[in-house]
């Protein structure tokens, strides 16, 4: 096999389409050289909003894209990595607006936070469009590491340090066991490209389902399935709480959108072994998550728990297998990660005040305290549980239409049972801010007005888009029409 059926080539004609990309990637060494000359003082003024511009040039940017292939046909530009990739950014952007102060608040401020956040999305870019396992890996590592390096950065915290080694230690054997499975399909098909590797018709296919078997392991640990979960409680909890807010949000929809691409491929070929064994991780997943973040006394670690079960959720749409689960599984993806980062968000901003532990019970008569967080954090709490009208009912009640429609009416009643669940503790978090006395006085005396702009938009995206879908559905739709073409 010839370097350019391996890795591919670089199409010059079709450069356009990666324009994002190449962005992201400057800035990324454009910062690492910055950090390297600029005096302290000047790092804290500039790194910032250097990086911010560079992230809205890259938003700019997608105007003048052309959907296409690149790199041998083994990079894929369309409707379905556009979309994930300008949410990812607009994501990052509300994170940044959160990490100068937090860093700095925690005497915690590091240059390097900026290139290795940046090189973080630059690889969650590339899990959007990339079928080639070599590229795959390449991206996954540059996800992963970043947010191993991101844990660990709160100075003095062995909570930090523990969560980031854990993280370590499961995500590099998660990733050892991907690139196994990538050995095998390989064997199987001489191929590196997934769509080559899943209609392959070859002889020996135990190679290709070992392979399979392990490159699904190894993406369920990331995404924090059941029982490869136990790296995410301690992770979010250690991390600083802006990491976090992207972990739960961009990682979140990086690691699943890989899955979500070979989906109609693999269920063509294993479809009953595919239902079964997604389908019974997914169900896990939700009662499992649910229920140990009932008796949670740390914020971050419910949340964490909630991710977990969330996790299951999108496993529960990717098992029904068919055209509709694709579409829902997406549109929850987005609108989870707006909400889960707002919620993380939130919490970095309570955490200004230097009383406030994380601990679920300071939220007692909050409203008294801070109407306005108060508020915002209980809708994103309604959003997701899946109160009407917000965006997690929207995408709950497409994932409950998708295990209708493929008659997973097992699948459907644990969801069920998994959201009954998840009542106990999401409700009790609202009952604590407006139902009880206050815990304590919590004082916010440093707000920027990004801050406030971020959680607002956030805020209001989980009723608007709740109330009109349509704003991202219709490319979501598209994008799902594309993946199942030429299949049932």
């Amino acid at each position: 096999m010839d370097i350019q059926r391996l890795i591919g080539y670089v199409e010059i004609g079709n450069l356009l389409s990666v324009t994002p990309e190449l962005i992201i990637l400057t800035l990324a060494f454009l910062l690492f050289g910055l950090d390297l000359f600029l005096k302290p003082s000047h790092k804290r003024k500039f790194l910032p909003s250097i990086t911010a511009l560079g992230y809205i040039s890259a938003l700019l940017s997608f105007i003048f894209i052309k959907e296409g292939t690149n790199f041998g046909n083994t990079y894929v530009v369309d409707k379905l990595s556009l979309t994930i990739k300008i949410f990812e950014i607009l994501i990052a952007l509300a994170v940044l607006a959160f990490s100068e102060i937090y860093m700095s608040k925690r005497n915690s401020f590091y240059g390097e936070y900026y290139y290795i956040m940046t090189f973080t999305l630059l690889g969650a870019m590339i899990l959007a469009s990339s079928y080639n396992l070599i590229v795959l890996y390449v991206a996954l590592e540059l996800v992963s590491v970043g947010f191993y390096i991101m844990t660990a950065l709160l100075k003095g915290s062995f909570i930090s340090k523990e969560g980031a080694f854990k993280y370590l230690i499961l995500g590099g054997v998660s990733i050892a066991l991907a690139s196994y499975g990538a050995v095998f399909m390989y064997i199987y098909s001489g191929s590196v490209d997934l769509r080559e590797v899943l209609t392959h018709k070859g002889e020996d296919l135990h190679y290709l389902i070992l392979g399979l078997v392990f490159f699904l392991i190894g993406f369920a640990a990331k995404v924090g399935a059941v029982p490869f979960h136990f790296w995410l409680p301690d992770a979010y909890e250690g991390a600083p709480t802006p990491v976090t807010a992207l972990m739960a949000s961009v990682g979140k929809i990086a690691f699943f959108i890989p899955v979500i691409r070979v989906m109609p491929y693999i269920s063509e070929t294993f479809h009953l072994p595919w239902v079964l064994t997604v389908g019974t991780i997914a169900g896990i997943t939700m009662l499992y998550g649910n229920a140990v973040a009932l008796v949670q006394k740390d914020i971050k670690r419910l949340l964490a728990y909630s991710s977990v079960a969330h996790s299951g959720y999108f496993l529960a749409g990717i098992s029904a297998s068919n055209l509709i689960g694709i579409k829902a599984v997406v549109y929850f993806l987005i609108v989870y990660a707006i909400v889960s980062a707002g919620a993380f968000l939130f919490i970095a901003l309570l955490e200004r005040d230097e009383k406030w532990k994380n601990k679920v019970k300071e939220f007692s008569g909050l409203r008294f305290n801070l109407p306005f967080v108060a508020f915002g954090f209980m809708i994103l709490i309604l959003a997701m549980l899946g109160v009407p009208p917000t965006v997690g009912f929207v995408g709950k009640a497409l994932v409950f239409t998708s295990l209708a429609d493929a008659s997973l009416w097992t699948v459907i009643i644990v969801m069920i049972v998994a959201t009954g669940i998840s009542t106990g503790y999401y409700l009790r978090l609202i009952v604590l801010m407006y139902m009880k006395d206050k815990e304590k006085e919590v004082e916010i005396k440093e707000r920027s007005i990004y801050e406030i702009v971020s959680l607002s938009i956030i805020v209001l995206s989980a009723i608007i888009l709740a109330i009109f879908p349509s704003l991202i559905w219709k490319l979501i739709s598209s994008s799902g029409d594309m993946l199942f073409k030429g299949f049932k």
